[in-house]
């Protein structure tokens, strides 16, 4: 036993040993017996400068906080993408190695060491910004030392968890759905001594931030250990072996001591794993590998359709309240309506429901198919006439009020919304009363509520502080960026991140040429942008061909301007001026970031993405690419990778 794992033994053993001295007036060992192996315990701790949160020889005051401190994470904390196939993830792995490991359900936390002091504890939050948590980080009962080894800085992230004896022992009353509930709010708790009770504990998967180099992941977990945290058991992988370890874990996820929700594979060479980048949704370097979804039974007893912005009629099924994946759900969406007819639908049905993923709820099949729901012919909103309109071969009910409440409703909520216009004060429940009272009739009203002061101070839920908070907002939204006025105007399937392109595309000097760009651009030229396809394009353009439309964005432009494009460095020149270069494959001698690099150094544009625009498409001596049948297909220049490192030498 090296000295780290005696320190935990000793922990553990004088830890029982106290509890029984203090609460059961019977002592398990004799006190000089407890002393020894006190002083033992000291020394080792001296000796190793590895000190547990839980160890007897410290005492951890408690603290109560008036409430969490929002903190910004140094590195952005992205999420995993997701399998359910094993096929999928053996392509995955290729000819790589990488580890495999539990997929802990928990709540992630960063911890932050500095001279081999526990200094910060920080929950991942939304991935940019978490809650400072360090008060409650030190009573955890097991795997965050408050002192290591290493004197360097130290990033680890990891998950908090809550064992399944100890949440079973902790929740004698059912108070917690299940221990990821449990957790989260025992680790986001303002008391400490809330936290302490809880039992938690920490399973270290990741360094974020370290001096020491490690050529694999592995090395980095083994080194985490030796340190004395807890990482998470891992068994290196490769094709071959990857379907007999999957199996080997789905046995044993009875006896394992955490509640978890798949598998996680991650590439074990770090090099390799950091040259394939990231998504804004996900790093490209490890995937989740998810168990089949569990179904529950259940019996239908309505369905209601919620109006959209568009007009569009969305299908909801409600049933009797059920428990999938450890929360209770009892409602589901059906998408549109073919989706609903395949299903042969009728109230009473005994169906079967599952969550997509573990988060979203979905009707799996119905077992009594009595298919006699009958769908609206009126509007359940203004009674209105329906009508259904086939886009991509399938069916979507629409209102056919262009002045629908609900469709006005829906319109001004995304317009006001944090990524669009981002104004404060204006719910739905608001702008129902506002379009009631006819204060809003159209979104350019928003910016003429002030002539209504008197009436809206009289309503109910409004104060002075809420009206002027509410005004306040409205002004300040009146300069904003191009991309967040282009997606609040709620053009069909026009998120803000193909907004952001959009703009990008038009390639202007200032927003308004560029909006003007925007509105005017044929099909024929709009398909050229990233990821912009047949159905993006057409609602684009059919979008700003519409006269009220146009007649809406002019009237909008009185309130609002636009902040000025922000001022871009000199782009360098070289042998690929303006050239739009589309790297493909894998690559002997560079990682994509390089190329990246080396293509802007050299005066190109670095794609993201295939296009039809593109000038070259360089293809990896590694592995190749299905995108050189569409380059030929587009007329494309192929470059191979030995061509394109000679153009480079050349340039």
């Amino acid at each position: 036993m090296n000295k780290i794992e005696r320190i935990k033994t000793l922990v553990g053993l004088l830890n029982k040993a106290s509890d029984a001295y203090y609460n059961t007036s019977r002592p398990t060992i004799p006190d000089l017996e407890f002393d020894r192996l006190y002083d033992e315990l000291r020394g080792l701790e001296k000796e190793t400068n590895f000190i547990m949160s839980n160890s007897p020889t410290i005492n951890v005051g408690f603290e109560v906080k008036s409430k969490l401190e929002k903190v910004e994470h140094s590195t952005k904390m992205l999420s995993l993408d997701k399998t359910k196939d094993i096929n999928i993830l053996r392509k995955f792995i290729g000819d790589k190695e990488g580890t495999l490991s539990w997929k802990e359900d928990g709540l992630t936390i960063v911890l932050t060491y500095d001279n081999g002091i526990l200094i910060d504890a920080v929950t991942r939050g939304n991935g940019s910004v978490g809650s400072r948590i360090l008060h409650n980080a030190k009573v955890f009962k097991d795997g965050i030392p408050l002192s290591i080894n290493y004197k360097g800085r130290l990033v680890v992230r990891g998950e908090g968890l809550i064992s399944k004896q100890d949440f079973e022992e902790i929740n004698l009353n059912n108070k917690y759905a299940n221990p990821r509930n449990l957790t989260s709010g025992s680790i986001m708790s303002l008391d400490n001594k809330v936290t302490k009770k809880r039992q938690l504990q920490f399973k270290a998967f990741n360094i974020a931030e370290c001096n020491k180099k490690f050529d694999l992941y592995s090395e980095q977990l083994d080194w985490l250990k030796e340190l004395g945290f807890n990482p998470v058991e891992y068994i290196i992988v490769d094709e071959n072996n990857i379907e007999k370890t999957v199996n080997y874990f789905k046995a044993n996820i009875e006896k394992y001591m955490f509640t978890t929700d798949g598998l996680v594979f991650k590439y074990n060479n770090l090099e390799y794993g950091v040259g394939l980048g990231s998504t804004s949704h996900h790093n490209l370097d490890s995937l989740a590998f998810k168990w089949k979804d569990t179904t529950v039974e259940t019996t239908l007893r309505d369905i209601k359709f919620q109006v959209g912005r568009t007009g569009i009629l969305t299908p909801v099924a409600i049933f009797d309240e059920i428990e999938i994946e450890q929360s209770m759900v009892s409602k589901a969406s059906l998408h549109n309506l073919s989706i609903l007819k395949s299903l042969e639908l009728g109230i009473h049905d005994t169906i079967t429901v599952y969550k997509a993923n573990m988060i979203i709820p979905q009707i799996d099949d119905n077992l009594t198919r009595s298919n006699t729901f009958n769908i609206p012919d009126k509007c359940p909103m203004c009674g209105s006439d329906t009508k259904i309109v086939v886009t991509d071969g399938a069916e979507f009910l629409y209102c056919s009020n262009d002045n629908c409440i609900a469709k006005q409703i829906q319109q001004i909520s995304h317009y006001v919304s944090k990524n669009a216009m981002n104004i404060d004060g204006l719910s739905e429940k608001t702008i129902e009363k506002f379009i009631n009272t006819g204060f809003l009739k159209d979104l350019s009203d928003i910016y003429k509520l002030e002539q209504y002061k008197k009436e809206i101070l009289n309503m109910d839920g409004f104060r002075v502080k809420s009206y002027n908070k509410l005004i306040e907002s409205i002004e300040k939204s009146k300069k904003c960026e191009l991309s967040s006025f282009i997606f609040a105007l709620g053009i069909p399937q026009i998120g803000l991140s193909t907004a952001k392109d959009l703009v990008e595309f038009a390639n202007c000097e200032n927003p308004n040429d560029a909006l003007l760009f925007i509105s005017t651009v044929p099909y024929e030229y709009l398909i050229n942008m990233k990821d912009c396809g047949n159905i993006t394009g057409n609602n684009i353009v059919n979008w700003f061909k519409d006269e009220k439309n146009i007649e809406l964005v002019n009237e909008l432009l009185n309130y609002i301007e636009f902040k000025e494009f922000a001022i871009t460095e000199t782009k360098k020149s070289g042998i690929f001026t303006n050239k739009k270069i589309y790297c493909t494959g894998t690559f002997n001698f560079y990682k994509k970031n390089e190329l990246k690099k080396i293509v802007e150094d050299l005066g190109g544009t670095f794609s993201g993405g295939y296009a039809k625009s593109l000038d070259y498409l360089v293809v990896g001596s590694v592995k190749g690419s299905s995108k050189e049948d569409k380059a030929k297909k587009d007329g494309i220049t192929i470059i191979s990778e030995d061509e394109f490192i000679k153009m480079i030498k050349e340039g």
